[in-house]
């Protein structure tokens, strides 16, 4: 076999091109070939044999006519292999292929992301509106425009379920789950030895509290990733308050994710906790440079608005065929039950939370001060739960101060941040840490041992002297039954926090003739399986109730087959009260979310919580929102360390309880003044919602049915390959050899190409065929390596790279070349375009690309050319109008690569000035509280933006400027090779197309059939 410098050659099942050949022995040689695919360029030195080398044909093209194709598999070819190029502007590529409805305020952070150098975004939106979904959509968009490759996800334990369903349910995606270290062994076992499933494996689901220990988080981020999204990221943030902020393992891990990704999508429902160095923190995880709240108002909009999207569930519109809007999410109702109480309960109530409030004084000047009081919170919570859970603490705490040996160690400082933080935690998790500080929370003064051993004592027996059944589980049943009274298939989801209340629940129920086996449990520690199996049998007609625990809420999505909530007690976190109520208040819900929970009036915490919850729902009604309000409530633990302290006994109960609502309107006018303008971008938010409604009701091919893919992919397949179903849209399709590979099936027994269809069909039911699909993907490889990669045929014959059509007699005869342009820019892969030039045989160029593109699509049906014709007509000129329309083709693509630098430079100015901004407001900032440091400015009198604004005074101000100056830098890199557009390299031809009038053609056939 004779191999020449310059040939192109397959080795390896990869293209090259041969540098140099040196003889060796007899036919042995030494060949010195470079990669001529895409990435970064390779040499190899081989010797042949025993290396297998093919020579590949000449990627010009030639006029031969036993090359030549039906017009019909040519024209299809160009369609399939446009359908699957890589995008940089017009609408997206890829949100259509989701198995969603889509709705206009899902796309706007993935817009968002493609108009920055540096793609990483804060999605801050409501409790609901669907960030997976969200953060999906943009994963397809980066996918398809091959801007990403390598993702990891990482999340709070009890998602990754919900997360690896719904990647795969919707968007078609495949992860690889590692949740812990079982997991990470589970994984490795598939692997060669000594080979990291983290440096290998392209799409990775994985835990935030696995992930965040030091040793894994090195070892997996070691790599780059293009792409990680955290969801649940304000576990990211620091924490502390203002004077005291610290960084917790998460925090650290947050900036290290920031480091290993070249696109960072966090995400959550609660941004900010009141404090400003917590939301600054995580406004520095994806926007360095914006993340100073010094200068103009103007300034810090735009900063934020570059960093963050946010939108508020009454913002969301849909548009109607009419023109009007309707609102996305119903509104819901929220209302409370109250219990009515006897006087031996409602003394009971009254003796614990004395009992609690006492103790927590007594030990105020003590070292463990924090603990006993979040002791007294655990037992104060429990008596508002259930009789059995007080019962049960009761007894934890009397053990441990009885006996010595009964004593536990205290929980890590961690542990109990997360537990105050109320950061998703499972039940058993939940149960140990609250059992752990019920039981190291002792005092070391034996008297004061003894007086609550007494005061607790005097509790247990009025608690066993209570015969009748827990009023509060008898509140719930009589709510129940009234409900299902008035509609006997309505559904009903009862939260409760602890363990020890569901089974006190579930025992009542089991005696009730009209729940008995008509309820189900979902607690945390279950398995998948498990929770899907539990969600099935809640989904079933006979099944009214679902019993579950705030940990089973994770991940819990009902709204279609439920819309009713109680909760059994009221968390002293409300922020918990409002995750539970997004199991059902949520994106695809179309009833009116109907929110209850029971409470006692007579419980001086109840009453205070059950004031805040009114008015938070007041507050929610005036569009602001409501995890913000909840941050700034919980974020320094003001509202706990309240209502423990709530004496019934004390004089000034009535007093206490109106400072804690008082306190409460404070803060929250003190945030809405200060804070909310931070979170909303107002007018322009209100702008681009709008804009995107446009977008949807104009941009028809953002949404319709694939049906033209569809068409596509059947003419090319045939009948027999992919037959019809009985439903509509719904095929069969049998995959031929050639199609196969590691992604794809032999055969999928039923496959759509509609997404409407699709999103009325599990993924397990219905494959969903998208461009983006490994199907598509591998049809389109194959016409690749024929028109682009020139692949020769198998059974040597010229590869078919040529037709004819006949066309109307009104048309001048001419060829219609195809060739392959791309854009290189941003440091990868910018833009594919299928460039369609029409030349007649005077050389003149007819029509725009853009315009001949029709010719692709020809539907009519006329006569076939001859091959007598075709030589006659265009064999001498052939080479000469090829050379010509390389030069149009050439010309159209530097005009769009002009074009694209045009808008790129634009943006690249636009970014710069704000670059600049940012840093002078920086810096000012960091010189400002340099003087207040050093005593140099005094604080302004009542000035009323210090609990959020001031940090606390820190030294090495000079490495602070420095760091600024660093992101500076690093930004005003990213932007110049986002500015960055290579001259592209000439067009690559793909085929020839030959367009002859019937006047010039004759009747006969000039193709056997194949």
């Amino acid at each position: 076999m004779q191999i020449q410098a310059n040939e192109r050659v397959l080795i390896r099942d990869r293209i090259w091109r041969v540098k140099k050949i040196q003889p060796l022995r007899d036919d042995v040689r030494l060949i010195e070939i470079e990669s001529l695919e895409e990435g970064e360029p390779r040499s190899l030195s081989l010797v042949v044999p025993p290396e297998e080398i093919t020579p590949l044909p000449t990627e010009d093209l030639r006029f031969d006519l036993r090359g030549l194709s039906p017009y019909a598999p040519w024209a299809q070819a160009h369609r399939l292999m446009a359908t699957t190029m890589i995008k940089e502007t017009g609408l997206l590529s890829a949100a259509r292929f989701g198995r969603i409805n889509l709705e206009a305020y899902q796309i706007a952070p993935t817009l968002r992301l493609l108009a920055k150098p540096h793609m990483s975004l804060l999605i801050a939106d409501d409790v609901g509106l669907g960030k997976t979904i969200e953060a999906g959509l943009a994963m397809l968009e980066l996918i398809a425009r091959g801007r990403t490759k390598r993702i990891l996800i990482v999340t709070p334990p009890g998602l990754l379920d919900q997360w690896n369903d719904e990647l795969y349910e919707k968007f078609g995606l495949d992860f690889t789950v590692i949740e812990n270290q079982a997991g990470l062994l589970r994984v490795q076992t598939g692997l060669p030895s000594g080979v990291s499933p983290w440096d290998v494996l392209p799409r990775i689901l994985t835990s935030m509290d696995y992930i965040k220990k030091e040793t894994i988080r090195n070892r997996a981020l070691r790599k780059r990733w293009d792409l990680i999204i955290v969801d649940e990221a304000h576990a990211l943030a620091e924490s502390g308050t203002p004077m005291n902020p610290y960084q917790t393992q998460r925090t650290r891990l947050g900036m290290a994710l920031r480091e290993a990704s070249r696109s960072l999508l966090l995400l959550t429902a609660t941004p900010h906790n009141g404090y400003i160095h917590s939301f600054r923190s995580l406004i520095e995880l994806v926007e360095p440079t914006a993340a100073t709240f010094h200068g103009s108002k103007e300034s810090i909009h735009r900063r934020i608005e570059k960093s963050m999207i946010r939108r508020m569930k009454a913002q969301i519109k849909r548009r109607l065929q009419d023109g009007s809007e309707e609102d996305v999410f119903p509104a819901r109702f929220v209302k409370g039950i109250p219990v009515p109480s006897d006087e031996k309960t409602m003394q009971l109530l009254h003796k614990v939370a004395s009992y609690c409030s006492k103790t927590t004084r007594a030990s105020r000047e003590e070292e463990d001060a924090d603990l006993v009081a979040f002791a007294m919170q655990i037992v104060k919570k429990r008596a508002l739960s259930s009789r059995f859970a007080l019962e049960k603490t009761i007894e934890h705490r009397l053990e441990a101060l009885k006996k010595e040996e009964a004593r536990q160690e205290r929980p890590s400082p961690s542990e109990i941040r997360d537990l105050q933080a109320g950061l998703p935690l499972g039940d058993a998790a939940a149960e140990r840490t609250a059992q752990r500080i019920l039981r190291s929370a002792i005092p070391r003064d034996e008297r004061r041992r003894r007086n609550e051993i007494r005061a607790l004592n005097s509790i247990r027996k009025l608690l066993r002297s209570l015969t009748q059944t827990d009023q509060k589980i008898q509140t719930l049943v009589k709510e129940l039954e009234k409900l299902f009274a008035a509609n006997p298939s309505e559904k009903v989801i009862v939260f409760t926090e602890y363990l020890d209340t569901l089974h006190s629940i579930r025992d009542i129920f089991n005696t009730i003739t009209s729940l008995n086996e008509r309820f189900c449990i979902l607690r945390g520690g279950l398995s998948r399986r498990q929770r899907i199996r539990i969600q099935e049998i809640f989904e079933q007609p006979d099944t009214r109730v679902l019993l579950a625990t705030d940990a089973a809420s994770e991940g819990l999505n009902l709204q279609r087959s439920c819309h009713r909530v109680i909760h059994f007690e009221l968390p002293w976190n409300p922020n918990r009260l409002e995750q539970r109520n997004g199991r059902v208040d949520r994106y695809g819900q179309t009833h009116s979310p109907e929110i209850r929970y029971l409470y006692y009036p007579g419980s001086a915490e109840e009453d205070v919580l059950h004031r805040l919850i009114e008015k938070i729902e007041q507050i929610r009604m005036d569009r602001v929102s409501t995890p913000d309000i909840l941050g700034v409530l919980i974020g320094a633990g003001e509202l706990e360390s309240g209502l423990v302290d709530l004496d019934p006994e004390s004089a000034e109960l009535e007093e206490a309880k109106r400072s804690l609502v008082q306190h409460f309107e404070d803060r929250t006018a003190e945030f809405v003044h200060n804070v909310q303008p931070l979170l909303s971008t107002g007018d322009s938010q209100k702008k681009e919602i709008e804009e995107l409604l446009d977008l949807l009701d104009t941009a028809t091919p953002l949404m319709p049915n694939d049906l033209e893919l569809e068409i596509l992919v059947r003419d090319i397949l045939g009948s027999e390959s992919m037959a019809p179903t009985k439903d509509t849209g719904i095929f069969q399709i049998q995959v031929p050899l050639a199609y196969r590979g590691p992604e794809v099936k032999a055969f999928y027994p039923s496959a759509t190409f509609r997404r409407q269809v699709a999103s009325h069909h599990r993924a397990d039911e219905v494959e969903f065929i998208t461009p983006l699909h490994p199907l598509i993907q591998a049809m389109s490889e194959e016409v690749r390596r024929r028109f682009l990669y020139v692949y020769p045929e198998e059974r040597g014959l010229p590869v078919r790279r040529l037709a004819a059509l006949q066309i109307e007699e009104t048309e001048p005869v001419s060829i219609l070349f195809t060739f392959y342009g791309r854009v290189q820019g941003g440091g990868g892969l910018l833009e594919e375009c299928l460039i369609p030039i029409r030349i007649g045989r005077d050389g003149k160029i007819l029509g725009k690309p853009e315009q001949n593109i029709c010719f692709l699509f020809y539907r009519k049906r006329m006569g076939d050319t001859s091959t007598e014709a075709i030589e006659k007509l265009f064999g001498s000129i052939f080479d000469h109008l090829s050379s010509l329309a390389l030069e149009s083709a050439t010309h159209y693509l530097n005009e769009r690569a002009e074009a694209l630098s045009h808008e790129r430079k634009t943006q690249a100015e636009i970014l710069r000035a704000e670059l600049n901004k940012d840093l002078e407001d920086r810096l000012q900032e960091i010189d400002e509280e340099e003087k207040r440091s050093r005593g140099l400015v005094e604080k302004e009198t009542g000035q009323r933006l210090l609990s959020f604004f001031e940090k606390a005074p820190s030294r090495g101000f000079q490495t602070r400027r420095a760091v600024v100056l660093n992101q500076i830098e690093e930004r005003k890199k990213e932007i110049e090779l986002f500015e960055k557009i290579e001259a592209p390299l000439p067009p690559k031809p793909l085929g020839a197309l030959f367009l002859i009038p019937e006047s010039e053609s004759e009747n006969t056939s000039y193709l056997e059939k194949d």
